[in-house]
């Protein structure tokens, strides 16, 4: 079963979704403050819902440090007005943000999305060749520092949690912008042809690929 961690001081708000999300089929258990998540092993967790309005060690500060050791998918909460924490919050390595208050219809949506744009094929994908250090934003291939702008490092990011998913230009615009790529904006296929060079420095073969009329996908083949 699919285990859920939710990381939130309000005690209605845990009690409400380990209700909610037991009753669509996931397994939850809540923590009222990031420090005693952090103590336990984040691999037990399949996804962390993470509020950033945390007494102590605020969530920003918790998904830092997530990041740089783990690559679990993470959906933050966040004052509806507070635009600033959601771009820190994206920038720490945050895959999705909800504003407070929200619908649990509407997390439990975006869960299931999240999970399975976060679901590769263990069989044909090597999740340990491309290495990513969101806090420090930097990233390596086989001990080799890649030369990544702030763009690319993003993109990179994209791929790198979604290896053997078909992205098309629209997704991969709304993962990086929040926003769909206009008609005749060929900004993506750029970044994507400046990154895919980067790593075929350090690889043979394009692990990038083109997929005719769908968009790309990262195929890292053992």
């Amino acid at each position: 079963m699919t285990k859920l961690a939710i990381i939130d001081d309000d005690v209605e708000i845990l009690k409400l979704l380990n209700q909610y999300l037991t009753k669509n089929g996931f397994e939850v258990e809540g923590f009222a403050d990031g420090e005693t998540f952090l103590n336990r092993d984040e691999t037990d967790f399949n996804l962390l819902v993470l509020d950033i309005g945390l007494p102590g060690m605020d969530g920003l500060e918790i998904c830092k440090r997530l990041r740089q050791k783990s690559n679990i998918p993470i959906i933050m909460l966040t004052a509806a007005s507070d635009d600033l924490d959601r771009i820190l919050g994206l920038e720490l390595g945050a895959d999705d943000y909800m504003g407070k208050p929200f619908n649990p219809r509407e997390l439990l949506a975006r869960i299931k999305a999240l999970l399975r744009r976060m679901h590769a094929d263990s069989e044909e994908i090597n999740d340990d060749l491309i290495e990513m250090n969101y806090a420090a934003r930097s990233a390596s291939i086989r001990g080799n520092t890649l030369d990544l702008t702030g763009a690319e490092f993003d993109l990179l990011s994209v791929f790198n949690k979604q290896p053997g998913t078909v992205l098309s230009r629209d997704e991969i615009s709304e993962l990086l912008h929040r926003r769909r790529i206009e008609p005749f904006d060929r900004s993506i296929d750029t970044s994507v042809s400046r990154l895919r060079q980067k790593l075929n420095n350090h690889l043979e073969g394009e692990i990038i690929q083109s997929v005719r009329g769908k968009g790309y996908v990262l195929l890292l083949k053992k």
